[in-house]
């Protein structure tokens, strides 16, 4: 079993600002560069008006990812430019579990990393490579992912920035905090016009969005 805590937002409409962007991947704002910046698929389950739970087949890794909100804490981030509401998700895979093809929303996912290692209090950001592993040394057993992805879903592009703080659960709440502390001390420009959301609920909102339009064709 898998615990985390989440926040994370998506441009509805347009790339993120380009200003934004450049902080993000520059090794000048931040101690090191990002990782990552391969493109993945994923399938994700189609299940409209469901916001609590995600099912999704992730690259070429065998078996299903599931993934259900536990809790939602409004004000775990209360001010700042990454000010928002944090969501506790436990995660399991399993093997057994299958999706069918019509059953799923693909997507192609390509996402830039940054890792932090918050084990036993310290926290500091640890350098990944294009794989997402760490350079040096093995995954921290505790720490808070943050990137910033573009991700395709047929015709459409949409990019989105999160913060995935992991360990124990006692922790996660501190953990993000201090993370998106560091970050605001690293002066990030505005991320302009951003909505709140999990994927769950973004592939939810995009569902009842593209429904009345096709009804009206």
């Amino acid at each position: 079993m898998f615990v985390s805590a989440e926040v994370r937002w998506f441009w509805p409409s347009a790339e993120p600002p380009l200003r934004f962007r450049e902080w993000f991947l520059s090794s000048v704002a931040h101690p090191c560069a990002a990782g990552g910046g391969l493109p993945r698929d994923d399938a994700y389950l189609d299940d409209p008006g469901q916001t609590e739970l995600g099912i999704k087949a992730r690259g070429s890794k065998p078996g299903l990812e599931v993934k259900g909100l536990v809790a939602l804490l409004p004000d775990a981030i209360p001010d700042g430019p990454f000010k928002g509401p944090v969501e506790i998700w436990t995660k399991w895979t399993s093997s057994a579990l299958k999706l069918r093809p019509e059953q799923t929303k693909a997507t192609t996912k390509t996402r830039w990393l940054r890792k932090f290692d918050t084990t036993d209090g310290r926290l500091a950001e640890i350098e990944v490579g294009s794989d997402e592993e760490p350079l040096v040394g093995s995954r921290p057993a505790a720490g808070c992912n943050v990137e910033l992805a573009r991700v395709n879903i047929g015709a459409e592009t949409v990019w989105t920035f999160g913060l995935e703080a992991f360990g124990a659960l006692g922790s996660l709440t501190a953990q993000i905090q201090a993370v998106a502390s560091v970050l605001v001390s690293r002066t990030p420009p505005p991320m302009g016009d951003v909505v709140v959301s999990s994927y769950p609920g973004w592939l939810n909102a995009r569902a009842k969005a593209f429904i009345p339009k096709m009804r009206a064709v």
